[in-house]
Parts: structure tokens; sequence; C-alpha cells
């Protein structure tokens, strides 16, 4: 009966695993929105708190936040869009452009050696595939233009559910704990759980968000100062692409490389650009985040890739820009938990849970030098005298 039990407990497990995971995928158009909203919210939260302090007013404090996001953001989407429409009216060209010159190299290359027409491809096939990647060029960017419309509205929805998440926070918080605790002692330590993850997420979204804009402008910066064109719109793009681990960072540079070559041609050009890229990546990886965010947040390898995985397939590009902030959470919720700490130490490299420090504390072997026995000394009760017995 126990077993029966046992493994009806475990197929409702996987049911409600199953279940979650399709309501993810089924409900990402109302799910992604929200995600980004929380973590917009999170990020926000000090600001807001602050101009509360400071205006009289405390939803007004909260608005002065909303409309600043507002411009900002209109800010951000006319760069974006003047780019897309520069883009589709130069970038075709470019290509073409680029592969009219290969196509031409290879032919003096191949009249020059002939010998090297077994290894070298036709030069009509870069002709080919010049033209067919224009016209793929030019309807994905045409795409990209039709989507903006949605890309913006879907930005406003955003900006207003931050807003509602900012003034509303602390009224909404109380209302889930009191829905979910059953007594005023779980809804006191669950209050105190989620201070605790709240800090720590907040900190890890600032700190990320704060190092990405930093790479952002650095990566701006350099492309301007090398004459690539794009150079803030391509900024941005690699500081929204520094979220995602691997390949996104791979995004983040290769467009810059390849525009940089469509523009002049000169593959050293790339080369440069490239170069700039992974320098400014490796002084990221290597010395800033390990100095501001410490490895108190390590996710090994294994974990990051599931993660990319799972959430660029339920949730597309939304779910891999998403995809780090929602697993380092994850793990903040597994190390304050201690029910959880194996699952945080499953999904870290360094980080050890209490217990397991514990365990090989006790099963060190002692160096301390073992005091020599002495004979136990007892009283005689017969006459009283004190006796030493071994």
């Amino acid at each position: 009966m126990d077993r029966a039990a046992k493994y009806a407990t475990s197929s409702q497990v996987i049911l409600a695993v199953l279940g979650v995971i399709g309501a993810l995928y089924l409900l990402k158009t109302i799910l992604a929105p929200i995600a980004f909203a929380l973590v917009l919210a999170s990020i926000l939260s000090p600001l807001a708190s602050f101009f509360r302090r400071r205006l009289s007013y405390g939803p007004f404090g909260v608005l002065t936040v909303f409309l600043l996001l507002v411009l900002g953001g209109v800010y951000l989407a006319s760069l974006a869009a003047e780019s897309l429409i520069h883009a589709a009216n130069t970038l075709p060209s470019d290509l073409e452009r680029l592969a009219g010159q290969l196509s031409g190299r290879l032919t003096d290359l191949i009249r020059d050696q002939p010998s090297l027409r077994v290894i070298l491809p036709e030069p009509g096939t870069i002709d080919r595939l010049g033209d067919t990647n224009r016209a793929l060029l030019i309807e994905k960017l045409s795409l990209g233009l039709s989507d903006f419309t949605t890309w913006v509205v879907q930005g406003f929805i955003v900006l207003v559910l931050v807003i509602f998440l900012l003034i509303e926070s602390e009224m909404l918080t109380t209302k889930v704990l009191r829905f979910f605790a059953r007594t005023p002692e779980s809804s006191r330590n669950a209050r105190s759980i989620l201070d605790q993850v709240t800090r720590k997420v907040r900190a890890y979204l600032i700190a990320r968000t704060l190092i990405n804009l930093g790479v952002g402008l650095v990566v701006a910066l350099g492309l301007w100062l090398l004459g690539v064109n794009f150079a803030l719109p391509l900024g941005l793009f690699a500081a929204v692409t520094n979220y995602i681990p691997y390949i996104g960072q791979l995004a983040g540079g290769a467009l810059p490389a390849l525009i940089a070559l469509g523009q002049t041609g000169s593959l050293g050009d790339a080369l440069i650009v490239a170069s700039m890229y992974l320098a400014v990546l490796g002084v990221e990886g290597y010395v800033v985040t390990p100095l501001v965010m410490g490895k108190s947040l390590d996710l090994n390898g294994t974990t990051v890739l599931i993660a990319c995985l799972f959430w660029g397939y339920i949730w597309g590009l939304p779910g891999l820009v998403l995809a780090m902030p929602f697993t380092a959470t994850l793990k903040i919720v597994c190390q304050t938990v201690p029910e959880l700490n194996r699952w945080a130490e499953l999904m870290s490299v360094d980080w050890q849970s209490p217990t397991a420090l514990e365990g090989s504390l006790d099963e060190a072997p002692s160096t301390a030098p073992a005091k020599p026995t002495t004979p136990a000394t007892v009283v005689d009760k017969a006459d009283g005298v004190g006796a030493t017995r071994s």
C-alpha cells in the first residue's frame, strides 16, 4: 500500500510539472510581459522608493519613474526604428557588393593559380549566394519593420504593468502571503524568506543590468571610433544579448563584424571589430563581473545551457533574455530555503549547502595529539581511602 501511494505521489508530481510547462508554453503571450514587468519592477523599486521619500505624494513619485521610462523607451524605439530603416536601405546593397568583391577575387585567384580550382568554390556560386542572401535579408528586415509596432505595443503593456507593480507592491505582497499562508507564524516566515530572496534577486538584477549597460556603451564607443555604422544600436544590441550566455554573446559580436565586413569589404577590419568585442567581453567576464557580483551566484555550464534551451523553447527570444534572471532567481530561492539547498548545490560550481559543509567537517580526522590516559581514582567505601584501579 505504501509503495502504491509512493508511485501515486510521484505520478502527481510529474503530471503537475508537465502541466506547468504546458501552461507556460500556451500562455506565453500573457506570461512573458508579466515576467518582464516583474524583472523591471525589481530593478526600479529602489528608484521608486527614493522618489517616494523625496516627494510628498507617494504615487506621484512612481508616476515620475513611469514617465521617465516612457520617454526613454520612446527614444530607444525611435533609434531602433531609424536603424532598421537605414539597415533596410544599406545592408542589402552592402551584402551584394561584398559578394561581388569576393567573386572578383576568386576569379583573379583561379586565373593566376589554375590548380586551386579544385578546392575553391566557383565565383558564380558566390554571386548566387549574394543575391539569395540579399533577398532573404530584405524579407527579414521587412518583417522586422512590420513587427515593430507589435513590439512597441507590448513594451507599453510592460511599462503599464511596471507602474502598477511599483505602486501596489506592498499591498500585493501582503495579500499574496495571507492567501497562501495558513497561520500567522507561517506568514511571518514566508515574509522573511521573501524579503531575503527579493533583496538578493534585486542586487543580482541591478548588478547584471549595470554591467550589461557598461558593455553596451564601451562597444558602441569602440565601434564609433572604428567608424562602423549603427554604432549606438549595435551597442544596445550587445547590452541586451549579454543577458544570453554563449549564444547571445556570439550574436552580439558577429553582427558588428559582419556589418564592418559589408561596409568596407576588408576582412582585417572585421577581425579588428571582433577582437575589440572579445577584449571587452574578456574584461567584463574575468574582471568586472567577479569583482562586482562575486561567486555567490555562480552557475555551472550545464545548468546555463539547460536553462537557455528550456526557456528558448518555451518563450523564444524573450525566454532567452529572461533565462539567466530566472535561473539565478531559482538558485537564490534554493539557497535561502534549507529544504532546497541540494538543488542550489547541483546548479552551482563552488557553492555547498551548510549541511554538506558540516558533514565534511565532522568526517575530517582530528589532528590534535591524543591525551595520555591516566588511571582512575576511586574511593573505597569500606575504609574511605582512595584506591587506584587500572
